[in-house]
């Protein structure tokens, strides 16, 4: 028997066999290569956007005491990331080399994907190119970059894994620390493993078992760390939309459509059908016990904390590492093949998209507005929106006077606190007034539209616009461009009114927040809370004035909400408020003292105490209908 063993071992391998294998190692190579310089070449070419500015800030800005301790609870998520950056500030990383961090973490990925899976060499060259893995989670410096490398090591030592709790526990505890996805998906293949270890118990030696029991208590406590240290405040400001009030079955169809196309194809059939062709296999092989569980935890996440398209790439991470355990276990099917191929070659078109965009335009108009800025010298400059955080990076301390009350640290404030945020306060922009120079960050045109009004009022204009774009798979996502206004002249000189007729669509220019479109030319509803921009009427900063507002309360609106009490300040002065116990028209009315109408514009706010989402199959928020506001000289 051994003699046959030697004779065995001593034989060569075919020829053939050996030039495979090295063809093989060179096609590996060369794509290890390509893929080094293509995103080398593609972050030379990419402006960060805010989220990526946000998280160096804060490992630049913050100690990590700070850090892991309370601003955690505003980003919602481990800080596994933000702590790497601020090593790497500590050691005089520049932030123009930042994602140089998520391009290396993107090539460990794709290395040991081409190196070590099981599957055949066509798919392995494919992967690395894939949008995920060689654009979204490489050139976009972000902490899902992460997500690849650390998973591919899991599914490296996988087969061998409950001989190593030791090694699984570490790389396990630094996906949790990527994020809350990350989390659920080192939870997930704990599971898995800790589980078959657990079956096995009475064959491992009693080494292995204490090895075991300590890696689970030392998985355990770093999970609950994680969690606490990420566990929402509460006054935070992050996903207001979060939470079981706001779940609804076409909710759960939403998110599981967005899920299961912007992780595989683009379109949720397709890649319903790509991921159905994969699922016999996988359950054959095991990795449906890691790839079911994560993905609906992940729909289920979406549904009711947070979801956005970037986060669905882990879930294609996922598939791609069940495929491969499996893949270690059983021989790949017909079916597999299809759905891999069909997948990655619209993943690689997304890539060449994607890639293409950003050499030739600006992913973000940051870097452009930061050398304006300075080159010309600018200061004081009143920030509006989190899309002005993509700028601090590029200066040693915050730029802006209404971040964090003009102290050095530049991160945005994710709390309720922060009134430089318009989704917290919206009416913090009259504050703009005291300032010569404003910068708007926006996204969405409506959101260009309204600085522009607003600011007009004001008595500002438009001097500079820097074009950005979020690219995202083929298409432009959504804009990060920045608009910036000086001071022009004195609002005096812009049309405003002390009154409007809200049935009027001319209106439009002096409303702040929280009132709808007009419905039959008379009308509008309005949110729990909405607020409008009034002229100081003449005579009233000596004499006062009268706030007027016609409303209307539905029957059917009183009849889920109950009574309703409306609370009403001007310029931050509180007026008398109202209580509504019945249906009706109504004319509200308060009187407002003249120390509250010093300036030529006034902000006139209202909040409701309750308000219905879903009536009458109506899908916005609604507390009341309005037709007319007025301020009047008593």
């Amino acid at each position: 028997m051994n003699e046959n063993s030697s004779v065995t071992a001593a034989v060569p391998r075919p020829l053939e066999v050996v030039q495979t294998a090295r063809e093989s190692r060179v096609w590996v190579y060369a794509a290890a290569a390509i893929y080094a310089v293509l995103v080398s070449l593609t972050i030379l070419r990419h402006e960060p956007w805010a989220d990526e500015a946000q998280a160096w800030l804060l490992g630049r800005d913050a100690s990590l005491s700070a850090l892991w301790t309370h601003l955690l609870h505003y980003e919602g998520s481990p800080g596994l990331w933000q702590t790497l950056l601020h090593v790497l500030v500590r050691l005089n990383f520049p932030y123009g080399a930042y994602n140089f961090v998520s391009g290396l973490a993107g090539f460990i990925g794709a290395w040991l994907f081409l190196r070590y899976a099981p599957v055949p060499l066509a798919i392995r060259l494919l992967v690395p190119f894939s949008y995920f893995v060689c654009y979204q989670y490489a050139v976009i410096a972000r902490s899902y970059a992460l997500v690849a490398p650390l998973l591919f090591g899991v599914a490296v030592i996988y087969r061998q894994a409950v001989k190593k709790p030791g090694l699984l526990t570490i790389l396990l505890c630094l996906i949790a620390g990527i994020s809350v996805h990350g989390v659920i998906l080192a939870g997930c293949i704990w599971v898995t493993v800790a589980g078959r270890a657990f079956l096995m118990r009475d064959h491992l030696p009693a080494a292995q078992r204490r090895r075991w029991l300590l890696a689970t208590l030392v998985f355990g406590l770093v999970i609950i760390l994680f969690m606490l240290s990420a566990w929402p405040a509460k006054d935070v400001a992050f996903a207001p939309g979060r939470g079981m009030a706001n779940v609804t079955f076409s909710r759960f169809v939403y998110v599981a459509k967005y899920l299961l196309s912007e992780a595989f194809t683009g379109e949720w059939i397709t890649s319903l059908i790509v991921v159905a062709l994969s699922l016999p296999f996988l359950f054959e092989g095991g990795g449906a016990l890691v790839f079911v569980p994560v993905t609906a935890a992940l729909w289920v996440f979406g549904v009711v904390v947070y979801s956005k398209e970037w986060h669905y790439g882990i879930a294609l991470l996922v598939w791609l590492f069940a495929i491969w355990i499996s893949a270690s276990r059983k021989k790949l099917t017909r079916p597999v093949l299809v759905a891999l191929a069909a997948v990655l070659v619209v993943q690689c078109y997304w890539t060449v998209a994607a890639v293409a965009y950003d050499w030739r335009n600006a992913y973000s108009g940051s870097a452009a507005a930061a050398r304006y800025i300075r080159d010309s010298r600018v200061s004081g400059i009143y920030a509006a929106g989190y899309s002005c955080t993509a700028l601090q990076p590029y200066f040693q301390e915050n730029l802006y006077s209404n971040f964090n009350k003009g102290a050095p640290i530049a991160y945005w404030d994710w709390s309720k606190r922060n009134t430089a945020n318009p989704e917290v306060d919206v009416t913090s922009i009259f504050s703009a007034r005291h300032r010569d120079v404003v910068l708007v960050g926006y996204r969405f045109d409506s959101e260009k539209a309204f600085w522009s009004r607003q600011l007009s009022l004001l008595g500002y204009e438009r001097t500079r616009h820097f074009e950005g774009n979020l690219f995202w798979q083929h298409h432009t996502l959504e804009h990060e461009a920045f608009d910036l206004y000086r001071r022009s002249g004195d609002a005096t000189t812009v049309t405003a009114e002390s009154s409007l007729d809200l049935g009027d669509a001319d209106s439009d220019a002096q409303i702040l927040l929280g009132v709808y479109g007009v419905e039959q030319r008379a009308w509008r509803w309005t949110a729990k809370r909405f607020s409008m921009v009034l002229r100081t009427p003449s005579g009233s900063r000596t004499l006062g004035a009268t706030l007027a507002l016609k409303l209307y309360l539905s029957d059917s609106l009183i009849k889920k909400t109950g009574p309703m009490t409306l609370a009403v300040d001007v310029e931050g002065y509180p007026l008398a408020g109202q209580t509504f116990t019945a249906p009706g028209q109504y004319i509200f009315s308060a009187e407002v003292p003249a120390e509250a109408l010093k300036l030529d514009l006034v902000a006139v706010n209202f909040a409701f105490d309750k308000a219905v989402t879903g009536l009458n199959g109506d899908g916005r928020e609604l507390a009341s209908v309005v037709s007319s506001i007025a301020l009047e000289t008593k």
